[in-house]
């Protein structure tokens, strides 16, 4: 697994190009933001509702989390990275939003406020080895009927050797590898953790 060192570096220097990343994996077929979506549906988020999201990187998830929440509600960012954290600033000011809050810290020492309704984690568990723990903190501050949602990937069976070349060298900045795409072994860890938990884990296409 990648050190933290490394995926802050990674990420300081690719913070100002990670959303054309994203807009490049879109053109070449990878639905990322189909999946962010269902994601985000999973919280089961109300107008009002009080979420984090944990590896919030550049914010690319705050419009779909406002769609959801209102005005009325608030979103806790929380990221590693300065940089990613100064481009979600600026999405922030542009978008006008009054109920976004950033937090530069390590998601595994982050104190999660009480009364969440719901905590997101994008692409972010298979960089950070105590991730057991982080979802383990997370659900003791969510309310009643509270939900975890986590998206991480692996290589799609049906993608094509070439393709997936082609998302390597496009994610490389950002510590994409074939071990790190390939997350059989953390899907089975975080199913075993979240049945401790009495959380439900969706999955969806």
């Amino acid at each position: 697994m990648i050190s933290r060192q490394k995926v802050q570096s990674m990420y300081q220097s690719g913070a100002k190009h990670y959303d054309i990343t994203t807009i490049l994996f879109r053109l070449i077929g990878l639905r990322l933001k189909a999946y962010r979506l269902l994601a985000i549906k999973k919280l089961s988020l109300q107008p009002g509702s009080f979420v984090i999201e944990l590896g919030c990187g550049t914010g690319l998830n705050f419009p779909l989390l406002m769609e959801q929440i209102g005005p009325e509600g608030r979103v806790i960012g929380v990221d590693l990275t300065p940089e990613m954290l100064d481009v979600a600033r600026d999405r922030i000011e542009r978008s006008g939003w009054k109920n976004v809050e950033l937090v530069q810290s390590d998601v595994a020492a982050y104190d999660f406020p009480e009364g969440i309704n719901g905590v997101l984690a994008t692409g972010l568990f298979g960089y950070i080895p105590e991730y057991d723990r982080v979802i383990k903190a997370a659900s003791r501050s969510l309310l009643p009927g509270g939900h975890i949602s986590i998206l991480d990937g692996k290589q799609p069976e049906n993608l094509p050797p070439w393709l997936f070349k082609i998302v390597l060298k496009l994610g490389e900045p950002f510590g994409y590898t074939p071990l790190s795409i390939s997350m059989a072994v953390l899907g089975n860890r975080l199913n075993a953790i979240l049945k401790i938990l009495h959380l439900k884990q969706g999955m969806g296409a």
